[in-house]
């Protein structure tokens, strides 16, 4: 008796999970999609190109600075190494000579420092702005499967460290990708629109 009375309990939660699962209503989005398609993330990196752009204008201004003392370096080194040259002079240009090759090590340093320094601080920049797009980007998500009545969203372009898709398979998926990118750019500026058009 106990056993019947165990199996037929285990019929009805076998029952009652399949039940439940069949009324689940799965939908999968295409966040990577989702995030490359935003206004805000396309402004934020048109953003980041000119500010790659003028480091990159700083950049060769510091090296026009550094090729100038080399080649000044170079008139300074023939200069030295000519034989009739009076002895005072050769002086003169081997005390300027070293004066001009420690500033050069100095510009050098300080170049590389610049670009380190600035390369992370757009970097961090930048990470920190993915970050917040990010957010807005699954608070979307969340708001627009609400109206769709999804009980679970799943994205469809995430891999493991192994490059495989987190989403394997899923029955009669429903797709919010467009939807939650129709809401993400309805406040877009109208030149983003127009060019989104344009693609169509």
């Amino acid at each position: 008796m106990k056993s019947f009375v165990s199996l037929v309990s285990l019929v009805s939660i076998l029952l009652s999970i399949s039940a439940f699962s069949a009324e689940l209503k799965v939908g999968t989005v295409n966040m990577r999609l989702l995030l490359n398609s935003f206004h805000e993330t396309q402004a934020a990196d048109a953003e980041a190109q000119v500010e790659r752009d003028n480091l990159r204008k700083k950049a060769e201004e510091r090296m026009t600075a550094i090729n100038a003392l080399q080649e000044e370096l170079k008139k300074l080194d023939a200069e030295f190494k000519d034989p009739s040259l009076a002895v005072a002079r050769r002086k003169k240009v081997a005390a300027e000579f070293g004066k001009r090759q420690e500033s050069l090590k100095m510009l050098g340093r300080d170049h590389d420092e610049f670009l380190q320094r600035s390369n992370r601080a757009l970097q961090e920049k930048m990470r920190a702005k993915t970050a917040d797009l990010r957010i807005k980007v699954i608070g979307a998500v969340q708001a627009y499967a609400a109206t769709q009545n999804v009980d679970y969203v799943f994205d469809g372009s995430g891999l493991t460290s192994s490059q495989v898709p987190f989403l394997l398979y899923v029955r009669e998926p429903v797709d919010i990708t467009e939807g939650v990118l129709k809401e993400l750019n309805k406040d877009a500026p109208a030149e983003f629109k127009k060019k989104a058009e344009a693609k169509k």
